[in-house]
């Protein structure tokens, strides 16, 4: 991929004409779907009228004598006709009928053939646009990873801290720390951070985020940083970049949204680096 060129326009360009394709093929398959119902109606009625005449036919003839059969409407003087297989396959064969039968039968498996087919390019094309977009959110990922923009979730350790809703779709994102972490089922158990609560938490990894592993955060970039003396995020820009602390971590100057004084001035808010995490949606 050209160096001028991002993911998303080469993706986009990748899949342009995608919708076209897909949305065709689907239009044949409909296509392909009425074409062979309205066969198999066609060959149904054709197979319950065959079968009815040969019923009828065969209702024409007579046992006579116990065990001879003769046509109903010859002679009842004259002798007893006792046709053999072929001749009763013969009294109710309709050749055209079984030929417009056949015929239809072989254009039905055809076209359903051809369904399959088209359904297969179908499934190809969106499986090859899905591990494209999989192979590129990958590159993507190694590229923020080296920039220090990508806060990747990593293996959780016990007693490691991190940002958890307490509740699905909530706002509201408080300070844990991870207590024991399945990653078969990936269910936490978190400790609240709170030092006035005693709550334990167990949720899902979708509710989780592990803190840490954040660098090179720019200037008037939007994070969500624990507002000081509390263990709940806010919103928050970054005023200046990360610093190292005297007593070795880092911290960040932030300005957090609406925490204006009486003056409407925003002041700058040291927060540790460890308590920030990109926006969470």
């Amino acid at each position: 991929m050209r160096s001028d060129v991002t993911y998303l326009e080469s993706f986009l360009d990748h899949i342009s004409s995608f919708p076209a394709e897909l949305r065709r093929n689907l239009d044949l398959m409909k296509d392909q779907d009425k074409t062979c119902t309205e066969l198999f109606e066609e060959m149904t009625k054709l197979q319950k009228e065959y079968i009815e005449r040969a019923e009828w036919k065969m209702e024409k003839l007579e046992i006579v004598d116990g065990n001879s059969i003769r046509v109903l409407g010859t002679d009842d003087d004259g002798p007893t006709v006792l046709p053999t297989t072929e001749e009763l396959v013969d009294y109710i064969y309709e050749h055209d009928t079984l030929k417009r039968i056949e015929t239809i039968e072989k254009d039905a498996l055809q076209r359903t053939a051809e369904k399959v087919a088209v359904a297969e390019q179908s499934h190809a094309l969106v499986d090859n646009v899905c591990k494209r977009l999989e192979s590129d959110l990958i590159q993507i990922e190694k590229t923020l990873q080296a920039n220090g923009g990508f806060q990747a979730p990593g293996m959780a350790k016990v007693n490691d801290l991190a940002a958890v809703q307490v509740t699905p779709g909530s706002p509201d994102w408080i300070l844990a720390k991870v207590v024991t972490h399945d990653p078969t089922t990936g269910m936490y158990r978190l400790s609240d951070e709170d030092t006035e609560s005693n709550k334990i938490f167990d949720l899902p990894q979708s509710q989780v985020v592990i803190l840490g592993g954040l660098r090179n955060l720019s200037k008037g970039e939007t994070v969500f940083a624990i507002y000081p003396d509390t263990t709940s995020f806010y919103q928050a820009t970054i005023a200046q970049v990360p610093r190292k602390s005297t007593g070795g971590g880092s911290f960040v100057m932030v300005n957090f949204v609406d925490d204006s004084d009486e003056n409407g001035i925003t002041h700058d808010k040291a927060v540790l680096l460890k308590h920030i995490m990109l926006p969470p949606y």
